[in-house]
């Protein structure tokens, strides 16, 4: 085994509670929204490292709540492990919410798939509600994010995330 492979079975273990929180969050948005699941992997070893198969939307705003599902649910419950972080850090305590508010953080940004879902929903959905119009500039966002997945721009939002739940939720 190569020292990339086992750095990349390492991160998938160590972050493992937020991909398996990622797929739940696509699942209870499905169920919220009356959107039939016909399969659910929570985690796997492999690319994509968990998924949800529903029938498509038909609607936008479950649609739009289904993709971003992630965000919403995963940053909320890192930022609430991160307000739990207390001194001194290495205690089994605080070191657990450091943990699990980095895993959860890490797979919170929404991935290029969950972009196209969007993006294909609102292209479908356009001449019936225009409003959806809206939703192009965060849809660019999520493939700009995704972008800059590689040069490791979920580090830098779970450090956000961090900074407001250490600081500003205590």
């Amino acid at each position: 085994m190569t020292r990339r492979n086992m750095f990349y079975y390492l991160y998938a273990l160590i972050t493992m509670p937020g991909v398996v929180l990622h797929e739940l969050s696509h699942a209870f948005f499905c169920v919220f929204s009356g959107i039939k699941v016909h399969e659910v992997k929570l985690f796997r070893f492999g690319n994509p490292a968990g998924y949800v198969v529903h029938d498509e939307p038909t609607k936008f705003l479950p649609g739009l709540l289904i993709s971003l599902g992630p965000l919403l649910i995963n940053s909320l419950l890192a930022l609430l492990c991160f307000s739990q972080v207390k001194a001194p850090y290495l205690a089994v305590r605080p070191a657990l919410f450091l943990w699990l508010g980095l895993a959860l953080g890490l797979h919170a940004i929404p991935s290029t798939g969950d972009a196209k879902a969007i993006f294909n929903l609102a292209n479908h959905c356009f001449w019936r509600n225009p409003l959806v119009i809206i939703s192009y500039p965060f849809i660019l966002l999520l493939y700009i994010l995704n972008l800059l997945k590689r040069l490791h721009i979920d580090i830098v939002y779970v450090a956000v995330l961090f900074w407001l739940g250490n600081i500003y939720l205590k």
